[in-house]
């Protein structure tokens, strides 16, 4: 199963995103957005940051999920590459996240986020798999 793809929006940029569970969903969110910011490939695991998100919906929890990799790279510079989800349902999400400080002499950022919306966000499941819609304002 592809992990996720891009796709086209005016201005934007959209993400569709897949997995085989909810975790494995938000594991693939967050490897989608390593590798829309920077090559996650250069990212080494040097520093967990642990992240705890409560919300109403799975959708509200994704778009919280995808925030809290730009909170952490506005505040403390961080990139991430690895995505441990310790515990995940539709309203709470527990999770270790691993990465390292931005460094100009090794990372490239491929492309600024400002933010995770809301416009066009949808998470269903299929069957056993899940797939999200998420749209990034850059």
């Amino acid at each position: 199963m592809k992990k996720f793809r891009y796709i086209d929006h005016a201005g934007d940029l959209g993400v569709e995103v897949f997995g085989d569970s909810l975790k494995g969903l938000f594991q693939n969110a967050g490897e989608a957005f390593a590798d829309i910011l920077t090559d996650a490939g250069t990212v080494r695991k040097r520093r967990t940051r642990e992240v705890s998100l409560d919300a109403e919906r799975v959708e509200d929890l994704l778009v919280h999920w995808l925030n809290e990799f730009i909170f952490f790279f506005e505040t403390e510079g961080l990139l991430f590459s690895g995505f441990d989800i310790d515990s995940i349902d539709e309203s709470h999400l527990e999770a270790r996240i691993h990465g390292e400080p931005y460094d100009e002499t090794r990372h490239t950022i491929k492309t600024g986020v400002k933010s995770a919306t809301y416009h066009q966000l949808e998470v269903v499941r299929h069957g056993d798999v899940w797939k999200a819609v998420v749209i990034l304002d850059i």
